[in-house]
């Protein structure tokens, strides 16, 4: 186990929906957040294997970590998911609305299988989750930050992902209708906006299917000319979770390299 030391979230807990496999975002957030000095709560649908990587990878930086597998789909499991943390670990300073889903599909062509898997895990899973998570930080009267993992769909629509931006449009709305009523309680809500991250959500994109069409995409990324590391992701959770933060709420913080920002 690696040497513990103290960190700017030393003492707190935190939740991450989504942070079971090893090529994700959830990843990113959970191992940064540890290593500033905050044990874990991991949580996902399924990926048990991997899930158990992820909880002792947290717990070799000299933190506590759990998995706890719920689908945030149903707010029963989002109570539960709160419930169980807050028994395991404690207590609830820090929950990280990060679980996603997405399917490249025109429009025309949308199932309504797809539509609900989409709805069901981007908006429901988000706002149950965050929900249950600012009962818990009321009930314990001492604030606290939800961070919200949106896209930079949510400013910018992109084709083949109509559903999923739409998602993420609404995301944003519940991030500032939020931090408006969670706010006289100290609880900061805001997002993060990924862009092109190379993680597993983003395998079975069509953009990024050949050599030829992630170099093509490697350019729109204005700096670096790459896609962005999930754990880069997470630093900007860790800022929205800072000391420094504490007077941030319904921010939109993007972290694409200037995908959005287009060619002139």
């Amino acid at each position: 186990m690696a040497a513990r030391s103290a960190g700017e979230l030393e003492g707190k807990v935190a939740i991450v929906t989504g942070a079971a496999q090893d090529r994700s975002i959830g990843r990113g957030i959970a191992v940064v957040l540890a290593e500033r000095g905050a044990d874990v709560a991991v949580n996902d649908v399924a990926h048990e294997d991997e899930a158990a990587g992820r909880v002792a990878e947290i717990r070799e930086l000299g933190r506590r970590s759990v998995f706890i597998q719920a689908d945030v789909v149903d707010p029963g499991e989002c109570e539960r998911l709160v419930e169980e943390t807050v028994q395991r670990l404690g207590r609830l300073d820090l929950f990280c609305a990060n679980a996603g889903v997405a399917y490249w599909q025109q429009l025309a062509d949308v199932t309504r299988e797809a539509f609900d898997a989409i709805v069901g895990v981007n908006l429901h899973g988000c706002f149950f989750g965050c929900r249950a998570a600012a009962a818990q930080m009321r009930r314990q009267g001492e604030g606290g930050r939800i961070v919200v993992t949106s896209s930079v769909n949510a400013v910018m629509p992109f084709p083949t992902l109509g559903v999923y931006g739409a998602t993420k449009h609404a995301v944003a709305h519940l991030v500032g209708v939020m931090a408006r009523e969670w706010g006289e309680h100290g609880v900061t809500v805001n997002h993060v906006g990924p862009g092109w991250v190379d993680s597993n959500i983003n395998d079975r994109s069509p953009d990024f299917a050949t050599e030829e069409l992630r170099a093509a995409a490697r350019e729109r990324v204005h700096v670096g000319h790459r896609p962005v590391e999930p754990r880069e992701i997470g630093e900007a959770v860790a800022y929205f979770a800072s000391a420094g933060a504490a007077m941030t709420t319904g921010a939109f913080l993007r972290v694409d390299g200037g995908l959005v920002l287009g060619k002139y």
